[in-house]
């Protein structure tokens, strides 16, 4: 019955999808559950859609605004109260301690360096974050003295910056509390703790509710009129859809191997032409929950010495080394893995003849 019904649903008019390289996002033409929604993503496509971001959000709300229908279940659900930082980090180092257990709260530093628990939609100055060139650990800081609630320092942060600030260690603790520029006022860093889960297992702290939603609903769908999300426990609407175009294998192997089963099953191994195809890639490692380096399409001339991806493209100057730099022959070990280093994949070299994982193109 479920494949007679994947089927009827197909056939009366092909789904609708939002432009992407790595992923895709399709909105279903017939209204269901949120149960049946969810799988016919998962049969049919990845799962239902994770929102990273406002430019994701704005994708779903133009799907929805050239449909008949206004509205559609992305893959949101209220599972346990948990932290979470906006970037996706995982929460391996913490001075927060939770004064509700019952309520979406946000993380203030105060000026001795400790993390309180405030209500997000109050109102602070907060601090941003970007890389500086020199590797996945070296970042600048910026304290905004500007008051938003964490909501909207969050987007101020990913629009001007990188995000709002992630904590990894009491040394990168003690370098952003330098940063407050002596103010007595704690201020927004990037973490969050509320019930907000996710169908496929992504890491998003992104939230865009309608005001006033009622926190005891569990599913949510999304209106059109200006992409805000409220919150349901059942109803008949479209399902909102996203194709991962990245496989991480099952086994590991050498580079050589690795490039020959990409392109054997699939399309290619992994080749980064822009920085969102890193961003891509860095959420499906994560909501994958691998850490170990995994093999991608890039390798060292060992004439010319110059890095190369395996579809002829330049390596992009945006590309995020470990250590900060592509390395340089004759200290080079010529092939090229992503590894997970302080909580950032990076671009790193290792022994062609090593075994990892290899990440490829599906499309």
């Amino acid at each position: 019955m479920m494949f007679l019904h994947v089927l009827l649903l197909f056939c009366a008019s092909p789904p609708s999808a939002a432009e992407g390289r790595l992923r895709q996002f399709y909105r279903l033409n017939n209204k269901t559950n949120v149960s049946v929604a969810e799988s016919l993503c998962r049969v049919n496509y990845t799962d239902l859609v994770t929102v990273y971001d406002q430019q994701d959000n704005n994708k779903l709300l133009q799907l929805l605004k050239n449909s008949s229908s206004q509205q559609g279940w992305i893959g949101v659900y209220r599972g346990n109260y948990s932290l979470k930082w906006s970037n996706g980090d995982e929460v391996s180092y913490s001075r927060y301690s939770p004064s509700h257990s019952d309520q979406t709260r946000c993380a203030a530093m105060n000026a001795v360096g400790d993390w309180e628990s405030i209500l997000c939609t109050e109102t602070k100055h907060f601090m941003c974050y970007e890389q500086d060139g020199a590797g996945a650990s070296s970042y600048i800081y910026t304290l905004i003295p500007q008051n938003k609630s964490w909501f909207d320092a969050q987007l101020y942060c990913k629009e001007n910056h990188t995000d709002l600030v992630s904590i990894r260690n009491q040394e990168e603790n003690t370098l952003v509390l330098t940063k407050q520029d002596q103010s007595n006022t704690p201020f927004w860093i990037g973490l969050l703790n509320d019930s907000v889960d996710w169908s496929d297992g992504g890491r998003s702290a992104y939230r865009n509710w309608f005001q006033n939603t009622d926190q005891s609903k569990t599913y949510v769908y999304m209106i059109f009129t200006d992409g805000r999300w409220i919150k349901i426990n059942d109803g008949q609407f479209n399902p909102l859809c996203y194709k991962s175009f990245i496989h991480v294998s099952p086994a590991e192997m050498s580079w050589e191997d690795a490039m020959n089963y990409c392109s054997a099953h699939f399309s290619r191994a992994l080749c980064l032409e822009s920085e969102n195809d890193q961003t891509e890639t860095q959420r499906e490692l994560n909501r994958n929950n691998i850490s170990a380096p995994v093999w991608v399409g890039l390798r060292q001339s060992r004439l010319f010495g110059f890095w190369i991806w395996i579809n002829g493209l330049e390596v992009g100057n945006w590309t995020n080394w470990k250590g900060g730099m592509a390395p340089e022959a004759a200290l080079s070990q010529h092939c090229a893995a992503m590894e997970k280093v302080n909580g950032q994949y990076t671009l790193t070299d290792k022994d062609c003849r090593s075994t990892f994982r290899v990440v490829c193109e599906t499309q």
